[in-house]
């Protein structure tokens, strides 16, 4: 343990030099748009590289209290500079890799909202009312492409690859319960037309996600829907069509997480506790490096089986707590409660899985 701790402390120079720079674990694709564009007109075309940009932007500010286009004229007039790379997609456009940290930063320095790279799972419950007594609930792994299904069934892949297209137009990671997984036994209509809130939170925390978006369809009115938000304890119901109930998701989450450097940073002390080995050490280095809540983090006491760190982190106490709570590194029973609000005097404990 002596030889653990002098390594240890050797690291803590090496922390406090990259915690100034943490890096951040980006939903997958968010910084990646699509364009109806190819190769050849997309190269130097200043109107395919705007569009490009106005994607993304799409995806990480609060774009309601912005008009897209002057902003771009304003902070990014030469909106190729943002540009990494970009390939052709299978339906003839092209997947637009982007330089989202950079455009952030510049939207940061001018006091704009932003939603980081950290985003909540939302999963989607949708009970069908077919007439007659038939009931279903829309599943996320069927065959999209089986022309030979039933009318009813391909209409409900059309609203599920809708819903689909708009939630990774904004970047919000949404799935929907998955047909022979375990998990579906406690998927049931009942549940989800009663808007049973524990229940379907329960089937929430089943499939990893801690957001649920539950809506009632009838057969015959499939353009608007109710729909309930089931997040952060409470409950919102509104009725929309199902592109637009991803849309309420989107607006809610981002007026939920997005921030600005108007902001300060918080800063809370963490003790993450069975730590034996170097690579314990280096496994929980490596998480806080990849939530990009977390602004910077420092080595503040090392103990025989304990590290204390002090963490700046951006947005709600309550978040991080549950970004954190999330790794699978704890033992169960060592979990902070997610409703954890910010207090100065808070210090916060896990330990490791033995």
């Amino acid at each position: 343990m002596l030889l653990i701790k002098k390594l240890l402390s050797k690291l803590i120079v090496l922390s406090f030099f990259c915690s100034a720079n943490a890096l951040s674990v980006e939903m997958t694709g968010l910084y990646d748009v699509t364009v109806a564009y190819d190769t050849v007109n997309f190269r130097s075309n200043r109107n395919a590289h705007k569009k490009a940009l106005e994607k993304l932007l799409i995806r990480i500010m609060w774009s309601n209290d912005e008009n897209i286009s002057m902003l771009i004229e304003q902070y990014f007039p030469n909106p190729s500079r943002f540009i990494r790379q970009f390939k052709p997609n299978d339906d003839d456009s092209l997947i637009v890799s982007m330089d989202g940290e950079a455009i952030q930063e510049i939207l940061l320095e001018a006091n704009k909202n932003i939603w980081g790279a950290d985003r909540p799972i939302t999963i989607i419950l949708v009970a069908i009312d077919k007439g007659m007594g038939e009931r279903e609930v829309i599943i996320g792994d069927d065959v999209m492409s089986n022309l030979n299904q039933p009318q009813n069934t391909n209409n409900n892949q059309v609203m599920r690859q809708k819903m689909h297209a708009i939630a990774n137009s904004r970047g919000v990671p949404i799935l929907f319960p998955m047909k022979n997984d375990e998990n579906q036994l406690s998927v049931n209509f009942s549940d989800i037309w009663g808007g049973f809130s524990e229940n379907l939170t329960n089937i929430a925390k089943n499939y990893g996600a801690s957001i649920v978006l539950s809506g009632k369809v009838r057969n015959d009115e499939r353009e608007f829907n109710d729909w309930t938000l089931h997040f952060n304890n409470s409950s919102t119901s509104f009725s929309a069509t199902p592109e637009n109930a991803i849309n309420f998701l989107a607006d809610t989450l981002m007026a939920r997480y997005s921030y600005s450097d108007r902001v300060p940073a918080k800063e809370i002390e963490i003790i993450f506790g069975n730590i034996n080995s170097i690579n314990n050490f280096g496994d929980i280095f490596l998480a806080l490096s990849n939530l990009s809540m977390i602004e910077s983090f420092t080595v503040e006491d090392i103990h025989e089986d304990y590290i204390q760190y002090l963490i700046s982190y951006n947005g709600f106490t309550s978040d991080l707590v549950t970004s954190i709570n999330n790794l699978n590194l704890w033992e169960k029973t060592a979990r902070v409660p997610n409703k954890l609000q910010y207090n100065e005097k808070s210090i916060l404990e896990y330990k490791l899985k033995l």
